[in-house]
C-alpha cells in the first residue's frame, strides 16, 4: 500500500460541518483511513460499514480484501501482544495513530494468520451473510466480515423481489454492532446498492481506472430546520493508489476460486430465468398428450413428435426436453376435431 498522505488543516479553514464532525466524533484529526479501520477493530464499541464502488475489473475486490486484512492484523495483533485498551486510548490521548501503535507492537503477526483469517470471513450472498454473523456469540463480535460483490444476489430491488430476505439484513444491522465491527462491501454502482445498507454506510472508497482511491468519511448531523438528518461526505486523506499485489499469490488464488463459483451461480441463475422465458407458451410432448385426450384425439407421443419434426405444429427442445408450441397444437387439434 501506498503510504497514506493525511489532510492537514489549520482550525481557521475548517468548516462547519466538518468541524462539527471532529467534535462528535465522526473525524478524527491526523488519521487516515487505515487508523479509522483498525481502531474500529479493536475497540468493543468499534463499527464500519465500507462500501467499495468503482467500475468493473478496477480491484474493487482486491482493495476490499486488503481493508479487511487491516483490520484481522489488528486485532490479532493486539491479542498476541495482550494489549490493554486503557493502554491503547492512553496512547492515542497523546496523538499515536493506531495504525502506528499496531506497527510497533514487538510480537508480529504472519502473513499467513491474516490472510487465513480474511478468507474465512468472506461472503458472498446475504444468506450467508446472515447465517455468518447469527453465529458470532455476542460477547465475541468479529473483527471484521468482507461481502464480495454485494449486487450479484442483493440489489436495489430486494424489498420487492425478496422482502423476507430484506427484512432478515434489516434486522441483521439493527444488531450488527454486537456481531462485526467492520463490515466491507463492493459494488460496481454504489446507486444500486440496497437502502439498508446504504443507510448504515459510514464510508465510501471510489476507485477509479487507474485505481486511485477516493476516501470519504460519511456522516449525519441534526437539520437546523427540521427534524430530518443531514448527510455529509469528507475526504479524509488525500486520493492514491494502490498495490493489488499486496494479497500473496495463494491467498488470492484461493479467492478467485470462490469467486468462480460465485459466476457459474450467476450464470446458471440466468439461463434458468431465459429457459423460463423460452418456456413461455410451449408444453412438454407428454402434456401435450394429456391436452390431446381432453380434446378427445387420441394422438400419442410419437405422432406428436412426427408431427413437430413435419413442421405441422411449431416443436423445440428446451432444458432438455421435446416441447411442441401450444397455440400451433390447438390449431392442430381444433382441425383434427372438424375433420372428425
Amino acid at each position: 500500500m501506498t503510504q497514506a498522505r493525511r489532510i492537514k488543516v489549520s482550525n481557521q479553514s475548517i468548516p462547519r460541518h466538518i468541524q462539527l464532525g471532529i467534535n462528535y466524533g465522526h473525524i478524527v484529526q491526523g488519521w487516515n483511513f487505515k487508523d479509522y479501520v483498525q481502531d474500529a477493530a479493536v475497540r468493543k464499541d468499534g463499527y464500519e460499514t465500507i462500501i467499495v464502488d468503482g467500475a468493473q475489473r478496477v480491484g474493487k475486490s482486491n482493495l476490499s480484501l486488503q481493508i479487511g486484512g487491516w483490520a484481522k492484523h489488528a486485532l490479532l495483533a493486539f491479542k498476541k501482544n495482550q494489549v490493554k485498551i486503557e493502554d491503547y486510548n492512553k496512547a492515542k490521548k497523546h496523538g499515536i495513530t493506531p495504525s502506528a501503535f499496531i506497527e510497533k507492537l514487538p510480537i508480529k503477526t504472519s502473513e499467513q494468520e491474516i490472510w487465513e483469517a480474511v478468507l474465512v470471513d468472506l461472503v458472498f450472498k446475504p444468506g450467508d451473510f446472515v447465517t455468518t454473523l447469527e453465529a458470532v456469540p455476542d460477547d465475541d463480535p468479529l473483527d471484521s466480515l468482507v461481502w464480495d460483490d454485494i449486487n450479484a444476489h442483493y440489489t436495489n430491488t430486494a424489498f420487492k423481489i425478496n422482502p423476507q430476505e430484506y427484512s432478515a439484513i434489516d434486522s441483521t444491522f439493527t444488531v450488527v454492532g454486537t456481531k462485526c465491527r467492520v463490515i466491507i462491501a463492493n459494488i460496481p454502482n454504489v446507486t444500486r446498492l440496497a437502502k439498508n445498507i446504504k443507510d448504515n454506510c459510514t464510508f465510501e472508497i471510489f476507485v477509479g481506472k487507474n485505481r486511485k482511491r477516493m476516501m470519504k468519511r460519511i456522516y449525519r448531523l441534526p437539520g437546523l430546520r427540521s427534524m430530518d438528518m443531514n448527510l455529509f461526505k469528507v475526504d479524509v486523506e488525500l486520493p492514491s493508489t494502490f498495490d493489488i499485489y499486496k494479497i500473496p499469490g495463494w491467498a488470492w488464488r484461493r479467492y478467485e476460486s470462490k469467486r468462480i463459483e460465485l459466476a457459474k451461480e450467476a450464470l446458471n441463475i440466468l439461463k434458468a430465468a431465459t429457459d423460463m422465458q423460452d418456456l413461455e407458451g410451449y408444453v412438454t410432448v407428454i402434456e401435450a398428450t394429456k391436452i390431446c385426450k381432453e380434446k378427445g384425439v387420441n394422438w400419442g407421443i410419437n405422432t406428436i413428435q412426427q408431427m413437430g419434426s413435419r413442421g405441422i405444429i411449431g416443436s423445440q427442445k428446451l432444458n432438455g426436453k421435446l416441447c411442441v408450441e401450444l397455440d400451433s397444437l390447438n390449431e392442430a387439434l381444433e382441425a383434427e376435431t372438424m375433420n372428425a
